[in-house]
């Protein structure tokens, strides 16, 4: 009996000796193999145990061994440590990798874009638009509100919020809070206009501006960026308002008043808007508006900066995109009649 026992004991021990290390190196085969399955998404909730995990990769015909996965998940630690977020499966993708993805956060990204030249209150409207984000901010229906609540309720240490987001593309995890977007595309524009106003004071060959400080920077390039979308003609057009504003000439920039009218200006200028009584009529007013009046570009802000050399008081636009600059009333004059009215 005794020898029977001990023959059984010496088998069993020959049987794991010889296919644990075969049973261990085809596990980890497993593990590296990539997985053959249709590209998918899956989103993992907060505090999803990693069964209902795995059941949904196995739904998402992604996991065909659970049990080995769960293994896996278990040996690395990786069970408890797994990140909420949407996640976009490659295929292939081995179960390795797929543990990685979800303890690392490699969530999938959304883009959310804020675009130049629009006013805040344009870009509340195509953030609420935006599937990716949730959204937590009121409704804002004015400028007034922009000037008077937008900072204060994103928490930011400006007057008023207007212009002060930096218009760029931002990807974002599904689900991201709007006013954490607009917290980032905030620290974008303060850092990218402290660049550029440190540049241009750095700077030894540095034309003297009109300027004193970078919030009028922003102010500045915010009228650059809706008076024209040439690259070719922002930093001429920078030089004219330089010019304007050292000589103490009114700006007279149509998009100025166009912002002082408000929501309810239909796409034509007309005479009686010129003499609409607002800080940011620039045909009543001298100097800059109170606050930018659209979010500039970093060409915009560049071209504030760095005006081009020239002597030019007056600009029009010529129809296709591009102005006409003049040095002379008579000049300009004539300009307008040739490019505006057809003459």
């Amino acid at each position: 009996m005794q020898v029977a026992v001990r023959q059984i004991v010496f088998w069993f021990c020959i049987t794991v000796v010889t296919f644990s290390p075969i049973a261990y190196f085809s596990f980890q085969a497993w593990a590296d193999r990539g997985l053959n399955h249709s590209t998918a998404v899956i989103e993992i909730k907060s505090g999803a145990s990693f069964s209902s995990i795995t059941q949904q990769l196995v739904e998402l015909d992604v996991v065909h061994q659970p049990r080995l996965f769960k293994l896996l998940a278990s040996c690395a630690s990786l069970d408890t440590r797994l990140k909420a977020g949407e996640y976009g499966l490659d295929n292939p993708i081995s179960p390795r990798q797929l543990l990685e993805k979800f303890s690392t956060g490699q969530v999938l990204l959304h883009p959310v874009r804020l675009r130049e030249g629009i006013t805040a209150l344009t870009m509340l409207q195509d953030l609420k638009e935006s599937p990716y984000l949730t959204h937590t901010l009121g409704e804002f229906t004015s400028y007034q509100q922009v000037h008077d609540e937008l900072a204060q309720s994103l928490g930011l240490s400006v007057k008023s919020a207007e212009g002060y987001f930096f218009p760029d593309t931002y990807y974002v995890r599904r689900g991201l809070k709007d006013i954490d977007l607009l917290r980032r595309a905030h620290q974008v524009m303060r850092t990218k206009v402290a660049e550029v106003w440190a540049m241009q004071s750095a700077s030894s060959s540095s034309p003297v501006l009109s300027i004193t400080s970078a919030e009028q920077l922003l102010v500045l390039a915010s009228i650059i960026e809706k008076e024209t979308g040439a690259d070719a003609d922002r930093a001429q057009i920078s030089q004219v308002f330089h010019k304007r504003l050292n000589r103490n000439m009114r700006l007279q920039t149509d998009p100025t008043v166009i912002y002082a009218v408000g929501k309810s200006f239909d796409g034509d200028l007309r005479r009686k808007d010129l003499r609409i009584d607002s800080p940011y009529n620039t045909y009543r007013y001298q100097g800059l508006p109170p606050t930018p009046i659209a979010l500039p570009s970093l060409q915009s802000l560049l071209a504030a900066a760095q005006p081009a050399d020239g002597d030019f008081l007056y600009f029009v636009a010529r129809g296709d995109g591009s102005s006409q600059f003049s040095a002379t009333l008579a000049q300009h004059n004539a300009a307008v009649r040739r490019y505006q009215l057809g003459q």
